[in-house]
């Protein structure tokens, strides 16, 4: 089952510090705004900037796969920047096996339902955290799928070494790739109540200045308000010491990766002999998938494929196979595929795609959740202005 990216844009939020209320919808794209090197950068600090980000790869690569069912091809690594345009895409780096990338059903990436940040993880680290009388009046349970992971997720990074997603989590920019997290920053900084907005975005007649300033203004107070109820009772050990002095900081960031990297899934329920099953149709899930996050949008690719378990039951899904692997329900996939189901050929430093399958977004939605505005969104833009020739 191909499935979208998520992104959650916040129009109805805090009606007080404990009711947060996430609209989801779903998005995603190449991760323009995530600074893995800077043009700004010396050759030097650029180049330590990329050795970084290769061993973190490799760090997030053996975590994957020490997973039961855990895979990522052995010809893919980081490509920094990306042929794309992206600051860093993932692709074909060494020539060892990409001769055999399509030998495996076509299925670069296995990300096991083990190695994922999930609603049911969350409640079930969380909820020890929290003394009784917090969660009697600021219930998580009540709480999105999207609030639960920010709030995982900033906790998972305070514990640092001893998180199970610490290779994931080093994987991740150190700065937030929505539209809105300089414009945040420029607030905490600068202590404003209306930063400038002059440098926010580079298609200034594409996103709305008062929209994009109404939602900072959102951000700014749903993360406030999740600070105030449980940053408190989070690990902090780990976190940078501007966020240990302001753990709204915290709380932005981890909310940034939630929205740009959230990945839409299947609702899943635990049968009474403790086996997973998915329910679809039920309702929309989000889950954030190591990883899988770092594959660049392109319209014309394929899209995340996640496992339900019933594709052993479908002689003619092309999931059979990997649904008769344990601990298939749950898992993502990614395969080397166009749009249209064929193969695409992958050769030494040619970047891996999806498509992350939001038609209906507009550009301020592509911008707000993740940074950026994909090339057939300013396109269609184009086409309606009779600007394109």
């Amino acid at each position: 089952m191909t499935k979208t990216k998520a992104v959650f844009l916040f129009h109805l939020l805090l009606y007080c510090s404990i009711e947060i209320l996430f609209q989801s919808t779903l998005c995603s794209s190449h991760k323009m705004a995530e600074t893995t090197t800077t043009t700004t950068a010396d050759g030097d600090v650029a180049a330590t900037l990329k050795k970084e980000a290769m061993e973190s790869f490799e760090l997030l690569r053996k975590a994957v796969e020490s997973e039961a069912g855990g895979y990522v091809h052995p010809s893919l690594g980081l490509l920094i920047p990306a042929p794309c345009g992206a600051d860093r895409g993932l692709g074909v780096t060494t020539v060892q096996g990409a001769e055999d990338i399509n030998d495996n059903n076509d299925v670069v990436l296995r990300i096991p339902l083990s190695y994922q940040m999930t609603r049911s993880l969350s409640l079930d680290t969380l909820t020890p955290l929290i003394p009784s009388h917090v969660l009697k009046m600021a219930p998580l349970d009540e709480l999105d799928d999207a609030a639960l992971l920010v709030l995982l997720l900033a906790h998972e990074r305070g514990l640092g070494p001893e998180s199970k997603f610490e290779a994931y989590i080093r994987s991740l920019p150190k700065e937030g790739g929505c539209g809105w997290w300089n414009t945040v920053m420029s607030m905490t900084n600068q202590r404003r109540a209306t930063p400038p907005l002059t440098a926010t975005t580079p298609y200034p007649n594409l996103v709305s200045r008062n929209e994009l300033l109404q939602a900072v203004q959102y951000v700014s107070r749903v993360s406030k308000g999740m600070a105030s109820d449980y940053a408190s009772y989070l690990s902090q050990t780990n976190w940078p010491i501007e966020w240990r002095k302001d753990s709204s900081l915290a709380i932005s960031w981890s909310l940034c990766i939630v929205s740009s990297r959230g990945t839409a899934a299947n609702h899943l329920s635990t049968s009474r002999n403790g086996n997973q099953r998915s329910i679809r149709n039920y309702r929309t899930a989000t889950r954030l998938v190591p990883l899988m996050d770092l594959v660049n949008h392109n319209a014309n690719a394929g899209g995340f494929i996640e496992l339900t378990g019933d594709e052993e039951n479908d002689e003619n899904n092309k999931e059979k196979d990997e649904a008769n692997q344990k601990n298939n329900v749950g898992t993502f996939i990614v395969r080397s595929i166009w749009k249209n189901g064929t193969k695409r050929e992958l050769s030494s430093g040619t970047e891996l795609f999806v498509n992350y399958n939001i038609p209906d977004f507009d550009a301020f939605e592509w911008f707000l959740s993740l940074g950026f505005i994909p090339p057939e969104v300013i396109d269609e833009y184009d086409d309606k202005r009779g600007k394109r020739g």
